[in-house]
């Protein structure tokens, strides 16, 4: 049977979405087997070698591997997840939105003092003491984003040593009366290498990375982030309304 790509993308894009809804409908696992080129021709409707070129981005993305006379392998379950940027979540509340077990695989926490950039972003006295927690952020085994948050240690108070970090830092505001509200973002494009972020396979990655300021219900930033979101994981939208 052939699957019926959508018309309103790209063609390497159709295809490689129609490969990862393959993949999740017919329940493949890390390191099954893909079905042959000639059958994924067939099931796609598309040509060779576009196929390839698809199949080799892919492979490049860490999705995928080759092995010599055999063929073409599922390395990790591709996880993608589609959010509106208007709609402010945590990269845990996305991740459980699609059924994805959350996870943190590397964090570092460290305390340092505010130095006059960041101290004039969050509204605190240059030298001010400050938590950064440096997260890396994974969908089932999938990296999904690469977390850097600065937290002024008088936002956590006796949490600042004690509180498990690894889990959402809007629970964990939530939780101390300091509930996010609102953010004041800035978006862009970025390119990762394994220099950056160690646990990447691929000799670069893709990234959209969200500089943002959290402000609590009564106005007050309580957090400074830069996240990278993968692309491979994360697909974002954004409604836009014409004004008349």
């Amino acid at each position: 049977m052939t699957m019926q790509l959508k018309v309103d993308k790209p063609l390497g894009q159709r295809i490689k979405e129609a490969i990862i809804k393959l993949i999740r409908e017919e329940g493949l696992k890390a390191d099954d087997q893909l079905p042959t080129e000639n059958e994924l021709i067939q099931r796609l409707g598309v040509g060779r070698s576009s196929l390839r070129e698809v199949l080799a981005h892919l492979t490049s993305e860490g999705l995928l591997y080759k092995v010599q006379g055999r063929g073409t392998f599922v390395r990790h379950i591709p996880v993608v997840m589609e959010a509106g940027i208007e709609e402010l979540k945590s990269v845990t509340e996305h991740i459980r939105s699609v059924g994805a077990e959350p996870s943190t695989s590397r964090i570092l926490v460290k305390h340092f003092p505010a130095g006059d950039s960041l101290a004039e972003k969050m509204q605190i006295p240059v030298g001010a003491p400050c938590v950064w927690v440096e997260r890396v952020r994974r969908a089932d085994d999938a990296i999904a984003a690469y977390c850097v948050d600065i937290i002024p240690k008088e936002v956590l108070g006796d949490l600042a040593d004690t509180a498990d970090l690894r889990e959402s830092l809007f629970e964990l505001l939530g939780g101390i009366d300091r509930r996010v509200s609102y953010t004041e973002s800035k978006i862009q494009p970025a390119a990762l290498t394994p220099r950056d972020l160690p646990e990447m396979t691929e000799p670069i990655g893709l990234f959209l990375l969200f500089e943002e300021i959290f402000y609590d219900v009564n106005g007050v930033p309580v957090c400074y982030s830069n996240d990278y979101y993968c692309t491979n994981i994360f697909d974002f939208k954004i409604m836009r309304r014409r004004t008349f």
